[in-house]
């Protein structure tokens, strides 16, 4: 059992670091108004930044488990509903940072009109699918897993608050601006990091 408190509080530790360092660095490399989604890929940093966020998209459903194991009870049906919706709309989130981090440069030195928010991979019905419910049913998840957590009272309610308003700013919101992200990043980020510790 202490080994599992120690991994859940690594977990929640790594998980909360990536997520400060992403929300906080991203911005300043993506925040130039007049680049374009090319540019973005192209750029040097963005194999750093877009592999970073597929361990944070990575870790993300293990925090959620994390957090949710400790008060399978007391957060009932709604908290189970909550955590199955929300791993839906983060191992599609996963996917899609997976998608950026590995296939978007290879597009964007082979096909740049592909990654163009215009072009015809985001308008092809099959793919643009994925992103249209993907955020939503995150944002959704975690809002029916928040009201759980807040009902329960296990964990603080500040801590478990700020983390879920980090987590739908910072992943469930899929497109600029990139400020918010940078926002729930800031308030996400060390609240995981205080739920570790609890």
């Amino acid at each position: 059992m202490t080994r599992v408190i120690f991994l859940t509080r690594v977990t929640l530790t790594i998980a909360g670091a990536v997520l400060l360092f992403l929300c906080t660095i991203l911005p300043l490399v993506l925040l130039d108004a007049s680049a374009e989604e090319l540019t973005w890929v192209l750029d040097g940093s963005w194999a750093l930044l877009s592999m970073m966020a597929v361990v944070l998209a990575a870790l993300m459903p293990f925090v959620i488990l994390a957090i949710y194991t400790c008060q399978i009870e007391e957060t009932g049906a709604l908290g189970f509903i909550g955590v199955v919706v929300t791993m839906v709309g983060m191992l599609a989130y996963l996917w899609f940072q997976f998608d950026m981090a590995v296939v978007w440069p290879v597009l964007a030195a082979r096909a740049p009109e592909l990654i163009d928010f215009s072009g015809p991979m985001f308008r092809d019905p099959r793919f643009s699918f994925v992103h249209v419910w993907m955020g939503p049913v995150e944002t959704i998840g975690v809002l029916l897993f928040g009201i759980a957590l807040l009902r329960a009272r296990v964990l603080p309610r500040t801590a478990s608050a700020l983390s879920l308003i980090g987590v739908i700013l910072s992943q469930g919101i899929m497109l600029p601006p990139f400020a918010l992200r940078a926002v729930g990043g800031i308030l996400g980020a060390p609240a995981l990091g205080w739920i570790g510790v609890i």
